[in-house]
């Protein structure tokens, strides 16, 4: 058969067909990028940066100078063919980073972000002003310099999010604070761009923008149809995980008529594309429906193609030297403009140092909306060439590449400064973000979990940095594993890891259990699934705790009560599993025993204030239980009381009480730095505590002396009744307090103190034992 009715090309005066000419530079994109990402991962680079270079491999610089290639690739017109293509590309990209973003984390950070931008912008516009100078007698413009000067400084100040988040994401940064402030400074920073863009354009056309209203109008109509859709919708089909894939196209076709009718009045539609993915209703099955739905597709096909095409505009054949010189002053300029811009904001903000590279080069990268406005039409405007125009792509990408390099060798030279900070919830403040990752096998265990996420959340509704998260764990019979994110799991055939089908029933059950906590306590939980053998587990929750940045994991004991009262064993699987994550975990590790019918119950919704015991002995682990509770302590539904176990032998001579009250934190890490004795450091994080909670009444205190192990467990007994949870360490070393008491333990997993709670019969209350994270110097205490 012939090639060219094979491939449906034209024949003779046969219409063009752009579709396959497009879907080959699609495939050949594809596998390029793919080569280059396998090649140049080992050396720490991002994927857009292999997406670039295979995008440039197939442009006019490379193969498409061979002629049967340029014939296939650059027919005459085959642009125009490809507009609708790209913005429904773009509109889905956009759609999704609105979906995916974290708003609570740009709230909080709102001024750091718009001071970036602010200075960002300062500093290129004045460069791009003094650069304008020189370019002027160099290009021999002679006209409409404003609309050059605009057209400079958008190419100068413009940050490509889509570029940002995603080498964000391969560089697994995307949950550490300076990865999710570099994502909100390259989304101000893009925004304020389409904004800038649009009035570019409104003044080359010689008229102002009339059509305003309807982009408002446009945008907050489909904002409020979403608000109706996204709970309405999964009420038709309760017992199905996902929204069909017909419910999940209507949101698509509807977000499409928006931007068609908001780009038919020359206005982009990004804005409003974002705007209406940030604003989407965040809790139930509709947003996690979206978010499987577009996750895989725009991630691993839509944006290489974006980026690759990226490095198919790249062509700088028909350059002289006067516009080579230009092409360096533009990518030069444009990097030493973020460098000043971004380094002056985060010397304001007193931003920590080993950013400061960073920052600016990763802001550097370009994207789509130098490239929408370079493709605008300049017909009026002479000085706009074709030289001109290639000029400015050709620095675009040659920009994007060399920040993308720059960003990754960075990282890979200061590993240690962008790497997960193990640190204890001993030295952690109350004013900095708070991470849980809470494990759950099913249902039973994921309610427990709920129950101690809303106590730590706060009665406002975590209104102090929090974010909760919950792994859905599901063992394997055989030996297959997979973590992935629900938005990774498709029903209906589109995961290609098949595990989808383990835990379907336990994790739809789980889903209402987290979307009805959302809906009453406005709280959201990031939900995550891990499909592995159980033997294996518990390296794959260790691995997920470093890539998550969590500060603490809660664990479910391998016992649950039943409804008659009495404890049922799981399994001993399960509890090895929770011995080896105690052993290997690189953070703070609790152990709930959840006793759902006599003991803790969910803050939100209850009807009176629960009663929660701290019981201190003295030690690391009891220090990182005491620390735990400093945000139980926000809990107005919650009375905390702490008890002080103090051994006759041992009595200090001045109570805790009347300790010298420390003014701020400051004093207190201050003293803990010195080198001190185990019952001095345990005293002087005490007096801190009783002075920050106690003395402002806040919690209540009790001091219990006791002589050995068995006078401390008839005091157990006496209290084990009058509180619905006990806060406990794990291990406390050779405490007198807790003598003997090991000769009946049942569970070492838990400590001595621990396994009496757990397992005594005089004791209905829950029980939540910590363990402080080990480093190498530490001695652990085999279970």
């Amino acid at each position: 058969m012939d090639p060219k009715l094979l491939l449906c090309l034209p024949q003779g005066d046969e219409l063009f067909n752009p579709l396959n000419t497009m879907f080959i530079q699609m495939a050949c994109i594809l596998v390029f990028s793919q080569l280059f990402y396998l090649l140049l991962k080992p050396c720490g680079q991002a994927g857009p940066v292999a997406q670039i270079l295979a995008g440039i491999v197939l442009s006019p610089v490379l193969l498409s100078r061979i002629p049967k290639v340029k014939e296939f690739f650059l027919q005459k017109n085959a642009a125009d063919y490809y507009s609708f293509f790209s913005f429904a590309l773009r509109t889905s990209f956009m759609f999704l980073i609105g979906l995916e973003v974290d708003l609570h984390f740009m709230r909080r950070n709102f001024k750091k972000a718009a001071v970036i931008t602010l200075s960002s912008f300062l500093v290129c516009g004045l460069l791009s002003f003094a650069s304008l100078m020189l370019f002027i007698p160099l290009f021999g413009i002679k006209e409409d310099y404003f609309t050059f000067f605009l057209v400079l400084l958008v190419t100068l100040t413009n940050t490509a999010s889509p570029v940002v988040v995603r080498s964000i994401a391969d560089w697994k940064l995307n949950t550490s604070e300076i990865g999710r402030l570099t994502i909100s400074c390259a989304l101000f920073i893009e925004l304020s761009n389409v904004v800038l863009y649009t009035v570019i354009i409104a003044f080359i056309s010689g008229s102002m923008i009339g059509t305003l209203f309807l982009f408002l109008f446009a945008t907050g109509s489909l904002i409020l149809i979403n608000s109706f859709l996204a709970p309405w919708l999964p009420k038709r089909n309760p017992k199905e995980k996902y929204l069909s894939k017909a419910e999940t196209l209507v949101f698509f076709i509807f977000l499409l008529i928006i931007g068609i009718t908001i780009e038919s009045y020359d206005v982009n539609s990004s804005v409003s594309v974002f705007t209406i993915g940030i604003m989407f209703p965040r809790q139930g099955k509709t947003h996690r429906t979206l978010i499987q739905r577009l996750s895989y597709p725009i991630h691993e096909f839509v944006l290489p193609v974006y980026f690759g095409y990226i490095g198919f505009r790249f062509s700088i054949i028909a350059l002289t030297k006067r516009f080579y010189l230009g092409l360096a002053i533009i990518v030069i300029v444009t990097i030493v403009g973020k460098f000043i811009g971004v380094i002056s904001a985060c010397m304001y903000l007193k931003i920590p140092k080993k950013y400061w590279l960073f920052l600016p080069t990763i802001l550097s990268v370009k994207g789509h909306v130098g490239l929408l406005l370079l493709d605008s039409n300049y017909s009026e405007k002479k000085w706009w060439t074709t030289t001109i125009h290639d000029m400015m792509v050709a620095a675009l990408v040659i920009t994007t590449l060399v920040s993308g390099v720059l960003a990754s060798f960075l990282l890979k030279a200061r590993e240690k400064d962008f790497a997960y900070e193990k640190t204890s919830l001993e030295s952690h403040n109350t004013n900095e973000e708070l991470r849980v990752l809470s494990c759950a096998y099913g249902v039973r265990h994921a309610r427990g979990a709920i129950s101690l996420v809303s106590a730590l959340s706060g009665s406002r509704g975590a209104s102090d940095p929090f974010t909760p998260l919950l792994m859905h764990l599901v063992p394997l019979p055989k030996k297959r594993k997979s973590e992935l994110m629900y938005h990774e799991h498709d029903e209906d055939g589109g995961n290609t890891n098949g595990d989808d089908e383990f835990g379907t029933n336990e994790g739809l059950e789980i889903n209402d259990s987290i979307d009805s906590f959302a809906k009453d306590s406005k709280i959201l939980i990031q939900q995550v699934k891990l499909v592995t053998q159980m033997l294996n587990m518990h390296e794959e929750i260790c691995n997920a705790t470093e890539d998550l940045r969590v500060s603490i994991v809660f664990l479910p004991f391998h016992k649950h009560q039943r409804i008659d009262g009495k404890t049922t064993n799981d399994g001993e699987l399960f509890r090895q599993m929770n011995r080896n994550v105690l052993r290997h975990a690189p953070c703070s590790i609790g152990i709930f025993v959840d006793r759902n019918i006599t003991g803790f119950q969910q803050p939100h919704g209850f009807d009176s204030v629960q009663h929660v015991a701290a019981l201190f002995f003295g030690g690391p682990d009891d220090r990182e239980a005491l620390a735990l509770c400093k945000w139980l302590a926000n809990n107005t539904l919650i009375h905390l009381t702490v008890i002080q176990f103090v051994s006759e032998e041992s009595k200090a001579e001045t109570p805790v009480g009347n300790a010298m009250t420390r003014d701020n934190n400051e004093v207190f890490m201050e003293v803990l730095g010195r080198n001190q004795t185990e019952q001095e450091t345990d005293r002087s994080f005490l007096e801190e505590f009783y002075n920050r909670f106690v003395t402002t009444g806040q919690v209540g205190f009790i001091e219990k002396l006791v002589s050995n192990g068995p006078h401390t467990l008839t005091i157990l007994r006496e209290i084990g009744e009058m509180y619905s949870l006990f806060v406990v360490g794990k291990s406390r070393g050779d405490c007198p307090m807790t003598v003997r008491m090991k000769d009946w333990e049942e569970c070492p997993e838990l400590g001595t103190v621990g396994d009496f709670l757990a397992s005594s019969l005089d004791v209905n209350a829950s029980v939540l034992v910590v363990q402080r994270q080990r480093h190498s110097h530490d001695s652990f205490i085999d279970d």
